[in-house]
């Protein structure tokens, strides 16, 4: 499969490479969904609204999402948890279908599948957090090409040229978001460290006989896990990494749930 989105780029597999909010991980590179990201500014998105109604609509062609190793224990009940391959540190993704440009968890009104986990990527949109012109400070930023912001409807950004309780709530999410991505990172770093992740491919047949693949991802090796040494397993326990290897070990049954779905939407 191509076309995976990740945090910065988009690039060919399941795996896709995130970056720091904002940061590109090549020179004009958008983050996934976002197209014209602008730091808020009261006088310049003064009259700007949003709508928080939990539409997904943006996403209905996003097969695999990024997601933080906080995420995992609640995202593995639903949807496989893979590595980019080629990204440094380890990039998780939630994969989210099995045909190119085709999420199985949007409906036709936009809405994801009820009592299902909406990775918080997804959540945060069309807020993001991005450095400033000095690349040391974060600025809130928001997506003004996005549908869910106008001028017509939704709740204000600003009201009497300060920041509305919708824009302060959005900056308490992306700021959330910065740092479990941080904590993420490091933790999902020992995995290369240890020399933990294999290149892997899934090949599914449908009822139809039709054989779909997905490639270009990787996954730990349980073998490699087994013979960890005492002191590599301790170093990945007090990184806080276990938790993640055991919840993405056991996503991989969520394989077979991909294919039920999209045979039943057949």
């Amino acid at each position: 499969m191509s076309d995976t989105p990740g945090d910065a780029r988009q690039t060919n597999g399941a795996g896709a490479a995130p970056a720091e909010d904002g940061a590109s991980a090549a020179p004009g590179a958008l983050p996934l969904f976002y197209r014209t990201p602008e730091p808020l500014r009261a006088d310049t998105h003064g009259a700007l609204k949003v709508d928080l109604t939990p539409h997904y609509g943006f996403a209905r062609n996003a097969h695999a999402v990024p997601l933080n190793a906080i995420e995992f224990a609640a995202a593995a009940r639903h949807y496989p948890i893979v590595f980019a391959a080629g990204s440094t540190p380890p990039a998780a993704v939630a994969v989210l279908g099995l045909r190119r440009d085709a999420n199985l968890f949007v409906n036709a009104a936009g809405g994801w599948v009820e009592d299902l986990y909406v990775p918080s990527y997804l959540r945060r949109y069309p807020f993001i957090l991005a450095r400033d012109a000095q690349g040391k400070d974060f600025a809130l930023c928001v997506d003004v090409a996005s549908d869910k912001v106008g001028e017509a409807a939704g709740h204000a950004l600003f009201a009497e040229g300060a920041a509305s309780e919708a824009t302060r709530k959005a900056l308490e999410f992306c700021s959330a978001f910065h740092r479990e991505a941080q904590a993420s990172a490091a933790a999902l770093e020992k995995l290369a460290e240890h020399d933990l992740l294999i290149p892997n491919e899934g090949r599914f047949t449908l009822s139809s006989g039709e054989v779909l693949t997905v490639n270009d991802f990787l996954v730990v090796s349980e073998e490699r896990f087994a013979a960890l040494s005492d002191a590599a397993f301790l170093d990945l326990r007090k990184a806080g990494t276990l938790p993640a290897i055991y919840c993405h070990l056991l996503s991989m049954r969520c394989w077979s749930d991909l294919v039920r779905r999209l045979e039943a939407q057949a």
